[in-house]
């Protein structure tokens, strides 16, 4: 297996998703082009088609570990430009209103905290160096084009210094981070629009950038809170950033008032199940200024179930399933699907029509990439009454079984690395339900409840 599937592979959008995509079509295509509608700058800098880029941002260790696959050594590179490393759960501080604090385990693997317009610049770098990809920037892509003959190949339309441009491409994937190119383009076909599942969570959070102060405690890099549905809606999320800094933000469910000054987002920080953000910042320098950032609803564009996709033509990251932000998991979930996708070109090289073989072993296998991230946050999401959205049948259920687990991961190792393995994107949400964790985790609940008989 293996060898060229095309001349041609167009991606549009140079976010996360179009750059892990790019390197895992390089070896498979004469050419890949990537138009971005944004101007790139020589250095980390944040852009206009990445509003949210200001905020934190996570590269979990399953995208770490997707990363280094398609681009090996990115790991090393992204340390180098400054990046921190973080060992998964011993500097993490995971706060939780019924468990208090998880212990800070040693599970043997780090993952690395960056801004996003750093982790962007580092992989953006990687992908220039491959001499068959091309970046473009300040390339505003109107639509893609379906040929005449009927072939499935498309043409792909796009506005650079003033003048309108077509390229014929043998694929086409729309990383453009809403789907819209795609959606046209099935509205033009007469094809159906794939189904959708939202949820509405409403969200909005501020962010500070502050230096680490001298005072800073050393028996954690990162604080998670998490809230305490429905009572108390708040999240925290604090991170070690390039530039001995930390990044927080304090992400409010239903939109609030934004806390508009440091004085307000100091008080905010008294309203977490727990002091330790406030205690953490409270002698930090005052940031610059405190942005703000509202994120309507989480959607997973279900493309996968569709019948067929117009040949040639394949959404990715966002255009597919766009996260709440606040869970951290967008970006490990494009690196995995461009993982994904490098695996689909490798068993598709050799089929009598490769395109065709691609789209097909992509879409039969994307809905498992994309599962465990979504169900995790969404199941977070939806234990608030106000958030808007469909719940299983058995969602009470599983709300307790999650109440069971983290309980379990507290007392047992076993159980809480597997938690962080799934949290990390390293397993399956599976991984939670197998026999052999179930009985640890029901073990420690009856234990606890012997405990409270005798007590």
């Amino acid at each position: 297996m293996g060898g060229l599937v095309g001349r041609r592979a167009v991606v549009v959008g140079a976010g996360i998703g179009g750059l892990s995509t790019a390197g895992a079509l390089a070896p498979y295509f004469e050419q890949v082009e990537i138009l971005e509608r944004d101007l790139l700058a020589d250095s980390a800098a944040s852009r206009c088609g990445t509003p949210q880029d200001r905020h934190p941002h996570g590269l979990l260790a399953g995208g770490l570990r997707a990363l280094g696959e398609i681009f090996p050594g990115f790991a090393d590179d992204l340390a180098r430009a400054g990046a921190v490393p973080v060992n998964v759960a011993h500097d993490v501080r995971y706060e939780r209103a019924d468990v208090g604090a998880l212990p800070q385990r040693n599970f043997g693997w780090s993952l690395l905290c960056a801004s996003r317009p750093l982790i962007e610049f580092v992989l953006r770098r990687r992908v220039e160096e491959i001499g068959n990809i091309v970046v473009r920037p300040a390339c505003r892509v109107s639509a893609i084009v379906p040929r005449l003959s009927g072939s499935g190949v498309h043409d792909i339309r796009f506005d650079q210094s003033a003048r309108s441009e077509t390229r014929k491409a043998d694929l086409v994937v729309d990383a453009s981070g809403r789907g819209a190119l795609t959606l046209a383009l099935l509205d033009e076909l007469g094809w159906k629009r794939p189904a959708e599942t939202r949820v509405g969570v409403d969200i909005s959070y501020s962010t500070a950038l502050v230096p680490i102060p001298a005072s800073a405690p050393t028996d954690w890099k990162i604080v998670l809170t998490q809230p305490d549905p429905p009572f108390r809606p708040l999240h925290a999320v604090l991170l070690p950033t390039e530039g001995d800094r930390w990044i927080v933000a304090i992400a409010d469910h239903g939109v609030g008032v934004w806390p508009a000054t440091w004085d307000d987002f100091l008080e905010t920080s008294r309203a977490l199940i727990t002091s330790t953000v406030y205690n953490a910042l409270r002698d930090a320098t005052p940031p610059y200024e405190i942005r703000h950032y509202r994120f309507a609803a989480s959607c997973w564009r279900h493309f996968e179930r569709l019948p067929r996709l117009p040949r040639g033509v394949l959404p990715v990251a966002d255009a597919l399933c766009r996260f709440d932000p606040i869970h951290g998991q967008g970006m490990s979930s494009a690196a995995q699907q461009a993982r994904l996708l490098q695996s689909a070109l490798f068993h598709a090289a050799a089929a009598p029509d490769p395109i065709a073989a691609v789209q097909t072993r992509f879409m039969a296998h994307v809905a498992s990439v994309v599962e465990t991230p979504w169900t995790l946050s969404a199941s977070a999401d939806l234990a608030f009454p106000e958030t808007r959205g469909e719940r299983p049948e058995n969602f009470a259920e599983a709300r307790a079984l999650e109440a069971k687990l983290f309980r379990a991961a507290v007392a047992d190792p076993v159980v809480h690395r597997a938690l962080m393995e799934v949290a990390q994107l390293l397993k399956p949400q599976d991984r939670l339900r197998e026999p052999d964790l179930l009985e640890r985790i029901e073990t420690t609940a009856a234990e606890a409840r012997s405990w409270r008989l005798s007590a």
